[in-house]
């Protein structure tokens, strides 16, 4: 639909001029821009961006394109604006529906120039039958007159560039689903892409379109309709002219109906107008592989897409599939996310699922999905490898048939990889549940565990966890299900939560012993020994600790045996016996060096540097804190740098450098909202506050004070004990001090 798209400003321009305008001038010649519409909404940007095209001084450019994906209000845009910019083109406005998308073919250059020719008064016996003869014809009229040219609905470069005047007087402004990058070099065109309108104008549009009494009854449902929208204008108003039809329903029984048949409404009266018809139009128009792709896509679940993930999808390779990307791309199909990424736009992710359930045979879809969860699974494991390369690998993984994982060189390449896909890992896990993969289920998430574990928030990995243990007992796999046992227990743990984490531990060890894996059986006895120590249960704790490390030196496991040795230094620190914590820290220290275990000399950095703070040893405790901040360039373990900046902090604090401890107890503060941990946020709190209390801050300290004593009375830790003492003690100091 040309014309029934929208987007708003209150214009023409009633924002940006308080004087009265001037009547404009008689317009003496053609004047072909179709009907404005009446109810306009959003892109107030762009309008203004366009304004450079009427530029009376000439220093403007004299050609724009603006593109964008089908439904986006692009006709819309050019032509409000056009009406608004009347006045600055007295002798014409010329204009074409190029005919790019839709039923019609498109507008061949030698017709379009016929009929400009015709508009311009040129007697039809007069019409040159050569093109180039037209062209120049067309510009001997166009030399000395000041007219805008619209053409609207174009397919690519070639068609409109002979349609260009040579003329600095006459400007153009040319609407694409394409971004006609030949135009933007070639003859260096400026180039404006319409984005999605906000959820705002969204609302304001529907409140234009459905009736703003209706609107503002059921704000939720109108919120809802927006999102099914997508942002389209277009999609608005099929949305809209649905609901105002049905004008005794209300919005929100009318939603889940919209929802399953929104492709199929009409916004007019005419077929053409279906979002299903709009987006059809610029899928047939691709190549026949990138209208396959784009077909193919509707089956990914995530929300991003690499040419590689793509490639496996239709079992082609990276090289192949990436400028097919593009192609899509460039006809705004499918957007540029980041380098060699791409996003979705949700409607268009709806009708390329609906395609490919209509044109492809089950078969092929279950080995295309097949093949991305095989390319997401084993390079998470690859991931894996190079990360925590002393962690066993998930078990029973699948042969690479059909698809090429990726490999990594370095940490660093494997964490940005696993940075740049985790909100996608977790889709195609969901979905593998979801349909019946139980093995993806739970072998990606138990591939992507530990380094998951590391950043981000831990509500997010635990649901994950869930379902991939859901998964594992559907799939009757017991080992995969010990595995998973435990890695959904680790991450209670990491949230505090040590009563569901012993009771997960307890069912691993269970589990492993009734299957008679014992490395799988000390690693549950190992963890067990951890919720004793976290819930001060010290002499159960230690006793349990230095059995575990003797089987770990019985089964001539350094990893195993580096984490005993940490943990009893833990013991021995909250039991004040710095000497033995000194040195059970630094024996795993030694063992994770040599093994080359990054995450754990970090982790080890750590604990010698809150021990020495607890001893008084300040710059020891800064000396440990650097080689923590320095290392998680490449380990990423949010938690242990949190750790390690709430001691330096205080550390700073307490030789005097308070205004140093305030921007680095902030960092703290900070990162522990980025991984949602109460207890970290509240040690980086106390710190804060005291920093903020030694430096005169007392009003902003007090703030700081009774939010962290919020925390505390809130979580149930017996480690915020010695906090809580603290922050109550410092409260008094401010209570004393007025």
């Amino acid at each position: 639909m040309r014309t029934g798209s929208s987007i708003d400003l209150p214009h023409p321009y009633g924002s940006r001029a308080a004087a009265p305008v001037p009547e404009p001038p008689a317009v003496r010649g053609p004047r072909q821009v179709p009907t404005d519409i009446t109810d306009f909404t959003g892109q107030q940007d762009l309008l203004h961006a366009l304004d450079a095209l009427a530029d009376p001084a000439g220093t403007g450019p004299y050609v724009m394109v603006v593109s964008g994906m089908p439904g986006a209000g692009k006709t819309t845009l050019a032509v409000h604006w056009a009406h608004g910019q009347r006045h600055r083109f007295p002798d014409g406005q010329l204009y074409l529906n190029a005919g790019a998308y839709g039923p019609a073919p498109p507008v061949d250059p030698a017709d379009a120039l016929g009929r400009f020719l015709s508009a311009l008064e040129v007697p039809l016996d007069r019409i040159p039958a050569d093109v180039e003869r037209r062209r120049d014809r067309l510009n001997q009229l166009l030399a000395d007159r000041r007219m805008l040219i619209v053409l609207d609905n174009v397919r690519d470069s070639e068609q409109v560039r002979l349609l260009l005047p040579t003329s600095s007087a006459t400007r153009t402004l040319i609407t694409s689903r394409n971004r006609l990058r030949g135009l933007t070099v070639r003859e260096g065109v400026r180039h404006l892409t319409v984005a999605p309108l906000p959820e705002e104008a969204c609302r304001e549009l529907f409140s234009r379109v459905i009736g703003a009494g209706r609107a503002h009854a059921e704000p939720a449902a109108l919120a809802e309709l927006a999102r099914l929208s997508g942002g389209l204008p277009l999609a608005v108003r099929v949305i809209g002219e649905h609901v105002a039809a049905r004008s005794r329903a209300r919005i929100s029984d009318l939603v889940e109906d919209l929802g399953t048949h929104l492709l199929d409404c009409e916004g007019e009266d005419d077929e053409e107008t279906t979002l299903r018809n709009v987006f059809a139009w610029s899928h047939l128009a691709l190549r026949a592989d990138a209208a396959n792709l784009l077909q193919m896509l509707g089956l990914y679940p995530g929300e991003t897409i690499s040419a590689e993930a793509a490639a496996a999808l239709t079992g082609s390779t990276p090289q192949q599939t990436e400028p097919l990307l593009n192609s899509i791309a460039k006809a705004h199909l499918i957007n540029h996310d980041t380098a060699r990424r791409y996003r979705f736009h949700d409607l268009v992710r709806r009708y390329a699922a609906d395609q490919v359930a209509r044109e492809q045979p089950a078969p092929r879809r279950k080995q295309a999905l097949r093949q991305v969860l095989d390319w997401f699974l084993l390079t998470a494991a690859n991931a894996a490898a190079v990360l925590a390369p002393h962690d066993s690998p998930v078990p029973d993984l699948p042969s690479p048939n059909g698809v090429q994982p990726l490999t990594f060189g370095s940490d660093a390449e494997a964490m940005r990889w696993c940075a740049a896909e985790r909100s996608n890992l977790g889709a195609v896990t969901r979905w593998a549940f979801e349909h019946g993969w139980y093995r993806h289920g739970w072998q990606i998430p138990g591939a992507v565990h530990e380094i998951f574990d590391r950043y981000g928030r831990r509500d997010d990995v635990r649901a994950l966890e869930e379902l991939a243990l859901r998964s594992a007992r559907l799939d009757g796999h017991q080992l995969g299900e010990l595995g998973i046992l435990n890695n959904l227990a680790a991450t209670y743990f990491l949230e505090h939560d040590y009563a569901s984490a012993g009771t997960h531990f307890a069912a691993g060890l269970a589990l492993a012993r009734a299957l008679d894996q014992p490395a799988e059986e000390t690693i549950c006895a190992h963890n067990l020994a951890s919720v004793y120590l976290a819930t001060a249960d010290l002499a159960t704790a230690v006793r349990q600790f230095l059995e575990v490390l003797q089987a770990w030196r019985d089964l001539g496991h350094a990893p195993g045996e580096s984490s005993a040795l940490h943990h009893l230094g833990d013991a021995y620190r909250l039991q004040h016996r710095y000497d033995e914590a000194a040195r059970y820290y630094r024996e795993a220290l030694l063992i994770r060096e040599r093994i080359g275990s990054l995450r754990g000399q970090g982790e080890s950095h750590s604990a010698l540097a809150a021990l020495y703070l607890e001893t008084g040893e300040w710059q020891r405790a800064l000396g440990h804190c650097d080689p923590v901040l320095a290392l998680h360039d490449r380990t990423k373990d949010d938690g242990v740098r949190c750790d390690a900046l709430i001691t330096m902090a205080d550390v700073q604090r307490q030789i005097g450098g308070s205004r140093s401890a305030i921007r680095t107890a902030r960092l703290a503060v900070g990162l522990s909202e980025d991984i949602a941990d109460s207890v970290r946020r509240c040690r980086a709190l106390t710190v804060l506050a005291h920093a903020l209390a030694t430096t005169g801050h007392i009003a902003t300290a007090r703030r700081v004070c009774a939010e962290a004593l919020m925390i505390v009375r809130e979580v149930t830790d017996p480690g915020t004990a010695a906090l809580r003492e603290r922050l109550l003690a410092l409260r008094n100091e401010f209570a004393e001090a007025g």
